[in-house]
């Protein structure tokens, strides 16, 4: 699956999780409003779904904000955030609020916010909405304000570090929610799976496989990384299990083991090799057999 398909979907999973955040960021604040999620939102095109659409409530009146998110700027995004406003309105007979959030940070100078039907150099008609650069609340969510959003924060900054890394990871593991902890690291490896190759990114959540296994929401590629992970991780207990044993066995029959002899079964990583030497060590009849058949394995 394409890396931005995976993104785009870990998007629209997070929005639907956890609204009041992503609605904080379109409308400045959840105060006096009802929202709830509309569901596979659709609009009569063939084949078109749009990104996320809540229902909101105020006193006054009820209405529908649409949210699309872009990585990037397409050339025919304004077309389209006219024709998805105005069929959303059309469908259900409320009015929409339209927004468009930029995901990935970039240095745009002007992003279009506007669709406009020109004639003869007039500006006949013109739809507008709101272009929101999501990194321009990198501080809000680096302080906790906006903690659901944490597993993006490699998204927003213009250093795509380690350093960043640790402190999404950061504000991630200072939940006490545990439900969200999972989700979110797995959307964070996802997201962090742009710029960082995916043997770094195990190795650097190796502490959270089991939060990461948890996730309702973990990527296929995820599930796949982490099983190859635990297998080498179960292989490695395995060989230090055999080499202990090994050396439990001669130290019981034998007494203090020469240095030389530990480090040299230490130095054995081979399971098959390390269960023969296992079941040689209850046999030989003393250390200098033994070190006799570590020397053979060096030949």
């Amino acid at each position: 699956m394409a890396v931005r398909n995976v993104i785009d979907r870990s998007l629209k999973v997070l929005a639907r999780q956890y609204p009041e955040a992503f609605i904080k960021v379109a409308l400045g604040s959840t105060e006096n409003i009802v929202f709830e999620t509309i569901e596979n939102p659709e609009i009569n095109l063939p084949e078109r779904r749009l990104d996320f659409v809540y229902s909101l409530s105020d006193e006054e009146k009820e209405y529908f904000l649409h949210l699309d998110f872009q990585l990037r700027h397409e050339a025919g995004l304004p077309e389209r955030m006219h024709i998805y406003n105005a069929l959303l309105t059309a469908s259900n007979n409320k009015p929409v609020i339209s927004k468009v959030i930029y995901l990935e940070r970039r240095e745009y100078r002007n992003l279009p916010q506007e669709y406009v039907v020109s004639y003869q150099g007039r500006r006949e008609n013109v739809f507008t909405y709101q272009a929101i650069r999501l990194w321009d609340y990198t501080e809000k969510i680096a302080s906790g304000e906006l903690k659901e959003l944490a597993p993006l924060l490699i998204l927003l900054t213009k250093e795509k570090s380690e350093e960043v890394l640790a402190k999404s990871k950061e504000l991630i593991l200072k939940s006490q929610d545990q439900r969200w902890q999972a989700d979110a690291l797995s959307l964070a490896v996802t997201v962090a799976g742009r710029y960082f190759p995916k043997e770094f990114l195990f190795k650097f959540f190796k502490e959270e496989v089991k939060m990461l296994r948890e996730a309702s929401i973990v990527q296929d590629w995820i599930n796949e990384g982490m099983e190859k992970g635990m297998e080498k991780g179960m292989e490695k207990g395995q060989i230090k299990t055999l080499q202990e044993g090994i050396l439990d066995v001669l130290a019981e029959r034998f007494g203090l083991i020469k240095k030389g002899i530990g480090k040299k079964i230490m130095g054995v990583d081979d399971p098959l090799v390390l269960k023969s030497l296992h079941k040689k060590s209850v046999k030989v009849a003393n250390l200098e057999e033994f070190a006799g058949l570590l020397e053979e394995l060096e030949e």
